[in-house]
Parts: C-alpha cells; sequence; structure tokens
C-alpha cells in the first residue's frame, strides 16, 4: 500500500472508531505504538492520522497528554469526510433531515441569485446538465451524478463565494439518499421520473431570469426530496422490525420455547 493510501486508511479508521464510540467523547485515544499495530502502519503514519482528525475538530492533541476525543459540538461538520463518517456510523436519517433543512435555507436562495446572475454560457451548462439527468433515467448512479452535477452548476451560477463552497454538502445529501433507496429496496426510477419535471422547471426559470420561479422550483425540488427520504426511512425501519421479529421467531424455534 502507498504511503498516501495508508495514510488515508489510517484517518478513516480512527475516524470511524470515534463516530462508532469505540473512543467516546473525553476518552484518550491509545498511544502511538498500539495504534500502530491495530492499524499495521507506521508512527508517521499514525501520528499524521492524528493531526488531520485534530484540524478536522475531532481530537485535541496536547503535549506529553496523547489525544483526546473531543465533542461533536467542535467537529467541523462542514468537512465532507466527516459528515460521510457520521451518515455511515450514526442515525443516517437525523443527519440527512439536518442536512435537507440546510438545503431548504440556502438552495433557493441560490436559485434566485442564479436567475439573475448566471451568465449565458452558466445558464446553457445548467440546461445540459438537466439533459444529462433526463438521459440518465433508469440508471441510479449516472442519474445522481448529473443532479449533483446540476445543483453544483446553480450554485456556482450564483456568483456567491460561500454558497458555492456548500456543494459537497448537496453531494454527500444526494448520495446518501440513492443508499436509503438502495438498503431499503426501492426502485429509484419512479423518484428519477417524478423529479424530472420539477427539475425542468428550475433550468427553465434560472435560464428566463426569472428569480421568484427558481425560487419556488428549488424549493418544490428540496421538499419533494425530503418526502422521498422520509418515506424511505420509514421503509427501512419497517424492513428492520421485520427482521428483529424473524430472528426472534427463529430463536425461539432453535431453543424449543413456546
Amino acid at each position: 500500500m502507498k504511503q498516501g493510501n495508508m495514510h488515508a486508511f489510517a484517518v478513516d479508521r480512527i475516524a470511524e472508531w470515534i463516530v462508532s464510540e469505540r473512543f467516546p467523547v473525553g476518552a484518550a485515544l491509545p498511544i502511538e505504538q498500539k495504534l500502530c499495530e491495530q492499524l499495521g502502519v507506521s508512527r508517521t503514519i499514525v501520528r499524521e492520522a492524528v493531526k488531520t482528525l485534530a484540524a478536522k475538530g475531532m481530537v485535541e492533541v496536547a503535549p506529553k497528554l496523547g489525544s483526546r476525543v473531543l465533542p461533536e459540538s467542535l467537529w467541523n461538520m462542514f468537512d465532507p469526510q466527516v459528515l460521510g463518517w457520521r451518515l455511515s456510523f450514526r442515525e443516517a436519517g437525523v443527519v440527512a433531515e439536518d442536512l435537507t433543512e440546510l438545503r431548504l435555507l440556502f438552495e433557493p436562495a441560490a436559485a434566485r441569485f442564479a436567475a439573475t446572475r448566471a451568465s449565458y454560457s452558466e445558464k446553457r451548462s445548467i440546461r445540459e446538465a438537466y439533459q444529462h439527468m433526463a438521459a440518465a433515467e433508469g440508471r441510479s448512479q449516472a442519474f445522481s451524478r448529473a443532479d449533483i452535477e446540476f445543483h453544483t452548476l446553480i450554485l456556482g451560477a450564483c456568483h456567491n463565494t460561500f454558497l458555492s463552497r456548500l456543494a459537497p454538502l448537496v453531494d454527500i445529501l444526494i448520495q446518501t439518499t440513492l443508499d436509503l433507496y438502495s438498503e431499503g429496496g426501492w426502485d429509484s426510477k419512479h423518484i428519477e421520473s417524478a423529479s424530472l419535471p420539477l427539475h425542468a422547471a428550475l433550468a427553465e426559470a434560472i435560464s428566463e431570469g426569472n428569480a421568484e420561479a427558481a425560487d419556488t422550483a428549488a424549493r418544490s425540488i428540496i421538499e419533494t426530496a425530503q418526502n422521498d427520504m422520509r418515506e424511505a426511512l420509514q421503509r427501512l425501519a419497517t424492513k428492520g422490525t421485520a427482521a428483529t421479529r424473524r430472528s426472534r421467531s427463529l430463536q425461539k424455534g432453535n431453543t424449543g420455547e413456546d
């Protein structure tokens, strides 16, 4: 394994241990030598991995005292990696709901700005991104890539330095929602079909410079996605409950219980 890959591996693994609460808030991380043994990497790799997590606000490194896990309130939640770890090892629905509420705050405004600030070429790119979505209908991975491209272009076309930096959050949420559909055994094709007219309306509103219509269309897209996500989570919860009941039934059968 190359050194860069070893560093990424060490960062991911330690972060997973933290987020899964193997090392809860306030806990000290094992000493470097112990981490080296657990991860199968050098001291240098471990040291750099811990520094990376410290930069993300997840751990505190104190001379002669070692490293301790910091409260989540100090973690950089706008960091795509931190968000990804949380979505993988905590209640994905809670995090996804929080992200969706954030989208409702900034994406309609970004769409409004894009309608009045986007250049001709930017408007054309947004229309083309919509066409990529339409062409990818029925192919969930390709559709999600085109969907991410569409929203990223709009954030860029709003010409606001801070809003454009929020694109990774949209990327993560779209991917997470797709994963939830897949885990719940839900065919995403009908979701794609329903979302296309909404995206078409947004692309048209921006192209025509209609800020009010762009705001409304963006809000409709996010609220529809929010409802779909909630339904997917409900299906997952029902699926999990059914699996638990089957497991208990099998256990009773194996133990001869009535």
